[in-house]
């Protein structure tokens, strides 16, 4: 295989969607990992948080709802994923929308106010997942908080704590729709070995790089951009041949 094919293919596997968990696993066999977010996670990875970021700073994608002082028969909805809802709160109150998950899985709660959610199924509290500040600059979403929703039938209830100027942006993604495939760099010579990765929408672990085909990963010097040195044993550039 030539190197430029290598590099094409290890850019379009950064690109692939993959859910999240930090456990290892091989290249195949990835069921498992439709689970919904792991306890290991610390933070949502910057692919996710940039793309609610673009919806944000898009107005096209704002819906403007206005939320009601508690569940009631006109609480509106916020389903559309892609969208940032600008929910109108109960002045200097908590308000109330509704939210029924397309997919089930981890749904990450992008606010632009540091101002409390809490999702409820019926009478059930639900325990966030995760909950950490969002830092993509120019970007007007400031927290996040993502809850683990099994249901695709359910209007879960989401009341979101007061707000400044009772008003507040919300932008619901689903995180296994942001999953890279991460491989492990144990030599740092920034190529990843191939047999050993993760498949996250989280903060990959450290040592963890997108780019693959390392036939070496114990000698940094053996790697596909290094220069093959004819006359040894040692495919040097990990393209099959000793030779060139």
């Amino acid at each position: 295989m030539k190197m430029t094919m290598r590099n094409v293919c290890g850019a379009l596997v950064g690109l692939s969607l993959a859910a999240c968990g930090p456990a290892l696993e091989e290249e195949q066999g990835t069921s498992q990992q439709e689970a919904s977010l792991e306890a290991g996670c610390t933070a949502l990875s910057s692919s996710i948080s940039s793309h609610s970021c673009l919806h944000s700073n898009n107005p096209a994608d704002h819906l403007s709802v206005t939320a009601t002082s508690g569940l009631t028969g006109s609480t509106p909805s916020i389903n559309t994923s892609h969208k940032q809802y600008d929910v109108t709160l109960p002045a200097g109150a908590t308000g109330t929308v509704k939210f029924r998950p397309a997919t089930a899985g981890s749904w990450a709660f992008y606010r632009t106010q540091g101002n409390s959610i809490t999702v409820k199924d019926g009478a059930t509290t639900l325990t966030p997942a995760l909950s950490h500040t969002v830092s993509v600059s120019g970007c007007g979403l400031v927290t996040v908080t993502v809850y683990d929703l099994a249901s695709t039938t359910t209007d879960y209830q989401v009341d979101l704590g007061t707000a400044s100027g009772n008003l507040v942006g919300v932008v619901a993604e689903r995180v296994e729709d942001y999953r890279v495939r991460y491989y492990q760099d144990a030599d740092n010579d920034t190529w990843g070995n191939s047999s050993v990765s993760v498949l996250t929408a989280c903060v990959p672990p450290a040592g963890y790089i997108t780019q693959r085909y390392d036939c070496n990963d114990a000698n940094a010097s053996i790697n596909p951009s290094a220069t093959e040195l004819t006359g040894n044993s040692v495919d040097e550039n990990c393209n099959g041949s000793l030779t060139n």
